[in-house]
């Protein structure tokens, strides 16, 4: 709290603390020193007109609403001094408008002008709440106050005591020179500082509470709409009798009441941000820890790529010198073979030339031939086989490639370290519609996720299952069951590993199946509603539903919008890979009841039972109840029960089917609960 003790010119305590109009405060002799004369007002060329009554009425009535005023506080504040507002008593549409601002103070923290008239810095509203604070610090942590007399050129020294008369604190030196106790003087009361800070505070309150239009009266009333304390004579007799005035303690007490609620949550924010950097304070030692395992990680890998490095290092120079023993020795054997050669030569010749020295030249003769054969030999040898280069070059043509690995360690840098945080379900971008489900997530903010795992259960409360593997974050899965609570969970994964799985999010299919016709041959016209359908062949044509079912109790009703009354129609279920150009239930993967005009069958794989009499016209209803749990199909006419077909054993998906040729048009109707009374008829509950 201290630095809202303090002044933000001379940044020490407040000493008689005034209000500006940004609502900021300054010490009364802050404010006096940064006051200035106020720019004359611009002159218009019709500055000599009178503006018209409603106009100064209205500049009136807005000066005198400007004021702001709570009398607990005792802070008021207005857009101009209380010395620029017209009169409060006695005033009407004709009075004057204000005059112009003399001087204006800017404020040193936001730069807003105040203006105020020729009284200048001591005509501003006192902040009294805060002169009240003010003293309570001082006073409780025991803060000298200064003396009042000392030269500002220097810091004041501490008061020692106070004059009652005078009202003035005095420092020892002061005192003496300024209040000495002879004279007149003699006569006035010194008291302690702590007794001064008490009596200006009893005086200052003897003050507040008194009238400024009625000092003999204390103000009791609080007029809202001028936003003033005022007393009874203000409320009787002057402007205020006809605006709206509650009593003083009441709107203190409301206003006080919203003050402290609005504190309550100003503190549980402050609390709030305490323990935030509580845990900013904790995350930041973690940080250090987190640092120094990251450091030894480093330490630990670079030294480990340092010996494979060196034993690299090794392995090459290996290599090099096992190059250089076949290059010497190669060398070395190249010598020995021409040494030898060169031994032989050399022995040929001075055997040659000893015989040249032969003076018998018969003797010569023959052995001549035999001669020239061995010195022609030789040096065929010589020109054939003696090469006048080494074998292997003395220098090594390698240049070790290390372009790669620098460019590998100028790119050496981090990967993510751990796995990725877990990601979170976006409930409000989720949604389940029909028999299908839309799932949105988004990952953890400070991970790095290579892609997600999204897995739901069965519907029933049993295991999750993998449906959905990759990078998107929102996935939409088709073909669940009506009327089943799915359970979907997220994980994110990258190079590194999975993370946790988040939260299950739940998820309801509609209670009831909605579908519509799929188009499935050239002779069938489905509408484009997907609800109407006709076929223009004389043979049977089937078409099936769009969704499929496998587990719940469904109900769906077909109404005849044409029939000529010869023809047959096939009503019933069939698998999604049945013949389609074949009466439904000839098929073994399809279960039917085919009326007509006089009597129905059932039909399963080709075999005809079950015929019963009654057929349909137009305008009929045919209605279907599948029961799985019961394992039971069952036909309803106008809903009276027309039979039945069991599905004891049958498995897997089933989808509604109709089998109709040129002759009939048929509307569907779906999402419909079963009627109550199909679902209680006695043969159905039997089957």
């Amino acid at each position: 709290m201290e630095e809202e003790l303090r002044c933000s010119q001379c940044t020490g305590y407040y000493h008689v603390p005034v209000i500006l109009v940004c609502r900021h405060a300054l010490c009364l002799a802050c404010a006096g020193a940064l006051q200035k004369p106020a720019a004359p007002p611009a002159r218009s060329e019709d500055e000599g007109s009178v503006a018209p009554a409603e106009d100064l009425h209205e500049t009136s009535e807005v000066d005198k609403l400007s004021v702001l005023s709570d009398a607990d506080s005792g802070v008021s504040c207005s857009s101009r001094p209380t010395s620029l507002v017209g009169a409060p008593e006695g005033g009407s549409s004709s009075d004057p408008p204000p005059p112009p601002p003399v001087y204006t103070i800017a404020c040193p923290q936001c730069s807003v002008l105040t203006p105020t008239d020729e009284a200048g810095a001591q005509g501003l509203t006192r902040f009294k709440v805060l002169a009240a604070v003010v003293d309570k610090h001082l006073e409780r942590y025991q803060v000298a106050e200064p003396c009042q007399l000392c030269d500002a050129a220097t810091a004041p020294r501490p008061a020692q005591v106070f004059c009652d008369q005078c009202l003035v604190f005095y420092c020892g030196p002061c005192r003496e020179a300024c209040h000495p106790a002879r004279g007149p003087l003699a006569a006035h009361w010194l008291v302690s500082v702590a007794e001064g800070r008490a009596l200006l505070r009893a005086r200052r309150r003897e003050r507040e509470g008194r009238c400024t239009h009625h000092p003999q009266e204390h103000v009791s009333m609080y007029c809202l709409t001028c936003r003033l304390p005022v007393c009874v004579l203000c409320l009787h007799h002057g402007r205020h009798h006809a605006h709206d005035v509650h009593a003083l303690n009441a709107v203190t007490k409301t206003h006080k009441t919203e003050l402290s609620q609005a504190l309550q949550q100003l503190s549980e924010k402050a609390r709030a941000a305490t323990e935030f950097i509580h845990t900013l304070k904790t995350l930041s030692e973690e940080v250090h820890g987190n640092c120094r395992e990251v450091e030894g990680v480093i330490v630990a890998q670079v030294d480990a790529l340092v010996e494979a490095l060196q034993a690299r290092r090794v392995d090459l120079i290996n290599w090099v010198r096992r190059q250089r023993d076949a290059k010497v020795h190669s060398l070395r054997d190249q010598v020995q073979e021409y040494t030898h050669t060169l031994q032989s030569t050399t022995a040929t010749i001075h055997f040659c030339i000893e015989a040249l020295k032969e003076s018998d030249p018969a003797s010569f003769m023959e052995a001549q031939e035999i001669l020239e054969e061995r010195v022609n030999a030789m040096s065929r040898d010589w020109d054939q086989s003696m090469v006048s280069e080494p074998r292997v070059p003395p220098h090594f043509n390698l240049t070790l490639d290390d372009k790669t690995l620098l460019t590998a360690i100028q790119q050496l840098t981090f990967i993510q370290l751990k796995p990725p945080g877990t990601p979170s379900m976006i409930p409000e971008e989720c949604s389940a519609e029909n028999n299908s489900v839309t799932i949105a997530w988004a990952p953890h903010h400070t991970s790095c996720v290579t892609g997600y795992t999204l897995e739901i259960d069965d519907g029933a409360g049993g295991a999750f299952r993998e449906v959905y593997s990759g990078e998107q974050t929102v996935c939409t899965i088709d073909g669940l069951h009506f009327n089943s609570i799915y359970r979907a969970r997220v994980r994110a994964f990258n190079s590194t590993g999975n993370s946790p799985f988040c939260e299950p999010l739940c998820l309801q299919t509609a209670e009831v199946a909605w579908f519509t016709y799929e188009s499935s041959h050239p002779d069938v016209t489905i509408s484009a509603t997907g609800f109407t359908v006709s076929c223009d062949s004389y043979e049977h044509r089937v078409v099936l539903g769009s969704v499929g079912f496998s587990r719940g109790a469904h109900y769906w009703e077909y109404t005849l919008e044409r029939y000529d009354g010869n023809a047959d129609i096939a009503f019933g279920l069939g698998r999604i890979d049945i013949c389609k150009e074949m009466i439904l239930g000839k098929c073994g993967g399809s279960w039917s009841m085919y009326i007509d005009s006089e009597r129905s069958w059932l039909m399963h794989g080709g075999e005809h039972f079950n015929r019963t009499a009654g057929g349909v016209r137009a305008g009929d209803t045919v209605g279907l109840l599948l029961s799985l749990p019961e394992k039971t199909l069952s036909f309803f006419v106008n809903g009276e029960l027309q039979g039945y077909v069991s599905l004891a054993g049958v498995t897997g998906v089933l989808y509604p089917a109709v089998s109709l040729n040129r002759s009939v048009v048929l509307n569907l109707q779906t999402g419909l609960h079963p009627p109550q009374a199909l679902v209680e008829t006695p043969v159905a509950a039997k089957t």
